[in-house]
């Protein structure tokens, strides 16, 4: 609008500007709340299979992406059974890494996303999602975590930090690192329940 004449329309530009921040501080404030209330909300957290968790979401996915689509290969450890956690909230982590796997590869080949479960130790359960997709450059990774940082033309940068919230409320931890075919691996932990 400044570009086509606009001192004459100052008002509407200045109209313009105040809505544009006016909706960037109600999506903030929506963001927030919505940050709160899966790190400090009511959340129902029950003991669930994890493997079975897991099945579900890559079921999910792969359905989605059709014949000749992705290929979800589960590796899930026996002994990395059991959970505490909120189902819906974990399956939308695997939800949301695996679709950002098989975006990672959309244009290459073949299009297969590794799913693993490992019990790192009495305490600790780990799972990871690995692509052989185009990667994460270190200027990137640095800032992977943090809300409305993206790469994606239309995304908007909440995936994974939502995904971190969701893990760290659940006594996790996520990271990144990358993958030796030059993809990448997201992975997290879960508190491990023993059952007797």
């Amino acid at each position: 609008m400044l570009a086509n004449g606009g001192h004459q329309r100052l008002d509407t530009v200045r109209d313009t500007l105040d809505e544009a921040i006016d909706q960037t501080l109600r999506a903030g404030e929506i963001i927030r709340r919505l940050r709160d209330l899966v790190t400090h909300g009511d959340t129902e957290m029950r003991i669930e299979s994890l493997p079975a968790l897991i099945s579900e979401a890559s079921g999910l996915v792969s359905a989605g992406a059709g014949a000749g689509g992705l290929k979800v290969r589960l590796q899930l450890d026996a002994s990395a059974e059991a959970v505490l956690g909120n189902r819906i909230q974990l399956q939308q982590v695997m939800l949301n890494l695996i679709r950002n796997a098989e975006e990672a590869m959309a244009l290459g080949e073949p299009h297969e996303v590794d799913v693993t479960s490992v019990r790192l130790n009495a305490d600790t359960i780990e799972v990871s999602v690995a692509d052989c997709g185009v990667g994460v450059s270190e200027d990137v990774a640095e800032h992977l975590f943090e809300p409305f940082h993206t790469t994606k033309v239309s995304g908007m940068g909440l995936g994974l930090s939502i995904c971190r919230s969701i893990v760290e409320a659940h006594g996790g931890k996520m990271r990144y690192r990358p993958n030796e075919c030059g993809g990448s691996v997201f992975s997290f932990t879960l508190p491990a329940i023993v059952r007797e």
